[in-house]
């Protein structure tokens, strides 16, 4: 077992995590490669399945497509902010010792998706059909903030946790 956690884990750590976030750009910059055309069709299809799933659960009143859509670009970004704040972690630059930079770090991913948010709505002004929304962006904004302050409300509580656990075991028991 020894062996194994010095083999994989840095590979793990240091490969998987990277390439989890470099994925989920790709993802995101090739929804924004496709033309109008394609882009309405995919939507046309996720709109179909949310409103199917809804009424199976008894919702009767249909979901708008612009809902669909907004909420694609709020989940993406907050999973990208997730991915970047879990990099933070991998690499260390997160650490339970450090808590007041770790927290201004892992706030740092939050502009971080917001340049690559201009990026993505830049690279649609250049697809056929599409255009640049800047209210986009503040949508993927804020799906970015959400996400980094779940994280860090969960980043937070695991620290405590780990804390009273800690002082547990240093209270020898009579």
């Amino acid at each position: 077992m020894n062996r194994f956690k010095s083999l994989f884990l840095p590979i793990i750590r240091y490969g998987l995590c990277p390439l989890l976030t470099v994925l989920w750009l790709c993802f995101i910059f090739g929804n924004s490669l496709q033309s109008g055309t394609e882009s309405s069709e995919q939507s046309g299809k996720v709109h179909t399945i949310v409103n199917e799933v809804a009424q199976s659960v008894g919702i009767e009143k249909p979901i708008s497509e612009k809902t669909v859509r907004n909420s694609a670009h709020f989940i993406e970004f907050a999973a990208l902010s997730l991915l970047i704040c879990a990099d933070l972690l991998c690499f260390g630059i997160l650490t339970r010792n450090g808590r007041k930079r770790s927290l201004l770090l892992a706030l740092l991913s939050i502009p971080i998706c917001t340049l690559l948010a201009m990026i993505d709505e830049t690279i649609q002004r250049f697809s056929a059909g599409r255009s640049c929304q800047w209210s986009d962006v503040l949508l993927d904004t804020a799906g970015a903030a959400l996400a980094v302050l779940c994280f860090l409300g969960v980043y937070l509580a695991v620290c405590k946790l780990r804390k009273c656990l800690s002082a547990k075991k240093a209270i020898p028991s009579k």
